[in-house]
């Protein structure tokens, strides 16, 4: 029997200079997205960098983080729990969200 694939979940969210405080968000994500084996590999935030390298960029203020999960199942199970939609506002009351997006 194979191995699930890893899965990534790309983000991108709109961190204008005077945008709200997510850290109530990341400390209520936190627990939850270790609870289905997540790992950050980059988080946006207001002093990240993008170089872009082709194509366009649509906002100079859209940041990027990268989460891989053990599998997509695990991905879209983390997105979809009650204890991730119970803080989700925590987030969406503060910034806007330029996408996301799920790649396995």
């Amino acid at each position: 029997m194979s191995q699930p694939k890893p899965a990534y979940l790309i983000s991108s969210l709109i961190l204008p200079a005077a945008h709200g405080s997510l850290m109530e968000y990341g400390q209520a994500a936190h627990p939850i997205f270790m609870k289905y084996q997540a790992q950050v590999l980059v988080i946006g935030n207001s002093e990240q960098s993008i170089d872009l390298q082709e194509g366009e960029w649509p906002n100079q203020d859209a940041k990027l983080s990268l989460v891989t999960f053990p599998s997509m199942q695990q991905l879209k199970d983390c997105l979809n729990s009650a204890e991730y939609l119970a803080i989700k506002h925590l987030r969406t009351d503060m910034v806007s969200s330029n996408f996301s997006i799920a790649i396995d």
